[in-house]
């Protein structure tokens, strides 16, 4: 299979379609059959559903005969084991769990009905509650660009599946960055859009922390596949109005955007710093107003607040139904998050206080001043190993500074206690190690057409499609830093 098939583009692959110059039905071999070759060398899927998806192609094909394609009809998607696919074996990477559900996530039934074709299922941490991807159940989970390194989580598999070319597109769900970090390891466009956007969960409204999103190699294919997933769903209650996105848009002329890098006491990666400063002046380039600002802001915190607003209930309520020989069954930071959490309540209403002052923050820095957009990092360094464990290596190294292992290392979090905030994981370059450095877009709340522009024109000059320039290094090369 060549690389430029395996990295073809999900609006390339339909065009060829629609002029019979490549078939659903031969895409998907192709895919399949990569996947097959390279799941042992990443661990990025947990099952490949070939026979199915065969099925699917196949009546595509027919249908781009007969003049009745879909807008994403034939285009093969990997699907986050975590979201539910009727039929598909559901484990959310642990031994402790394990059913089929009989419906779809309203985001996988809104894909199929525009004609994609889940494929894959892809690797998440136990109960995706770590920021890499590994567990006892499916191993570790590595970045093509580096195996020895993290392509992130809790969407680590996702983000994979897309840096090696098995699929265009792939299905990420996000309450702490879990859509974004992988997306800026792998090089890809993640979007965690604002809460309600797209229709939640069934069952899991109230979480307005934790939403599902898309992921895609190409800003054309993100803008694709978020339009095919947005809008209501009558399996669930929080769907608004779908915003149709352009894919195209006019010059910034002026437009103020604001750099926000980490507080002076927070390090940050000199690639990274780098790839920052590149999409800063890019977007100068393309007539925007760029206007340095500080949030000292220490991500560690912030996720600790957000996370026992959620989780100080789910270990207490739902562990509580496994003992503790149960327990001895999963992964160990998992136990060690347990004993973290149980019992550590951070209130829904303290988390509510807090991201009111974060956004009254940045309302007075930026929004009310007509702002567009905030520019900053996603992740504060690439070069996280792809096994390490939050429950014995406690700090991470970045540029002599000692950070918080768990979630010290990356900015993703307070854009999902701003739940209403949409934020946009963009490539921005590649560091030494070989992994693809990241922006994160910020908009003000429910401003995803705002981000989906600046992303436009980070795009339009040619610093985020690494994939028309270079490729993962073959996995026969075996792990490297």
């Amino acid at each position: 299979m060549s690389e430029e098939l395996a990295y073809l583009s999900a609006r390339e692959a339909i065009d060829r379609f629609a002029a019979q110059r490549l078939s659903p039905v031969e895409w998907m071999q192709a895919l399949l059959a990569r996947a097959e070759r390279l799941a042992p060398a990443y661990g990025a899927t947990v099952a490949i559903h070939a026979e199915e998806a065969l099925a699917a192609a196949r009546v595509a094909e027919a249908r781009y005969r007969a003049g009745t394609a879909r807008p994403l009809e034939g285009v093969p998607v990997a699907i986050k084991e975590e979201t539910s696919v009727a039929g598909w074996r559901r484990t959310i990477g642990s031994w402790l769990h394990d059913e089929v559900p009989t419906a779809h996530h309203p985001i996988v039934d809104r894909l199929v009905r525009a004609g994609a074709i889940p494929h894959l299922q892809t690797a998440v941490p136990e109960f995706c509650v770590i920021p890499q991807t590994h567990s006892l159940r499916f191993g570790v989970t590595r970045n093509p660009w580096n195996r020895a390194l993290t392509p992130g989580g809790s969407s680590g598999g996702s983000g994979a599946a897309l840096a090696a070319g098995l699929a265009p597109l792939a299905t990420g769900s996000d309450m702490g960055g879990s859509t974004r970090i992988p997306a800026a390891l792998a090089g890809v466009y993640g979007y965690k859009p604002p809460f309600g956007r797209l229709a939640s969960t069934p069952g899991e409204e109230l979480f307005a922390f934790a939403v599902e999103g898309p992921l895609a190699r190409t800003f054309d294919d993100l803008v694709l596949m978020q339009n095919a997933i947005a809008g209501p769903h009558p399996a669930s209650y929080t769907g608004m109005p779908a915003e149709r996105l352009a894919s195209r848009y006019p010059d910034l002329d002026g437009a103020l955007i604001g750099l926000a890098l980490p507080g002076r006491d927070r390090p940050l990666c000199r690639d990274t710093r780098r790839g920052l400063e590149g999409a800063a002046e890019a977007l100068r380039v393309r007539g925007a107003r760029l206007e340095a600002i500080e949030l000292d802001w220490d991500p560690a915190t912030i996720g600790d607040v957000l996370i026992e607003a959620i989780f100080g209930i789910y270990f207490d309520e739902y562990l509580e139904a496994y003992s503790a020989a149960d327990l001895e069954r999963a992964t160990p930071y998992l136990r060690w998050l347990v004993g973290r959490h149980r019992g550590r309540r951070n209130s829904i209403l303290r988390a509510a206080a807090l991201a009111s002052q974060l956004h009254q923050e940045l309302d007075a820095k930026l929004w009310s001043r007509g702002a567009k957009a905030l520019l900053c990092p996603t992740v504060l360094t690439t070069e996280m190993p792809a096994d390490l464990d939050v429950s014995v290596a406690r700090t991470v190294d970045i540029e002599g500074q000692a950070v918080d292992s768990y979630l010290g290392w990356v900015f993703t979090q307070p854009f999902n206690l701003l739940s209403r905030y949409p934020a946009l994981a963009v490539p921005s370059g590649r560091a030494v190690s070989g992994v693809p450095t990241s922006v994160q877009v910020v908009g003000p709340p429910y401003g995803d057409a705002a981000v989906f522009e600046v992303a436009f024109h980070l795009a339009a000059a040619g610093l985020t499609d690494l994939y028309r320039t270079a490729f993962p290094p073959a996995p026969s090369r075996g792990p490297h830093v």
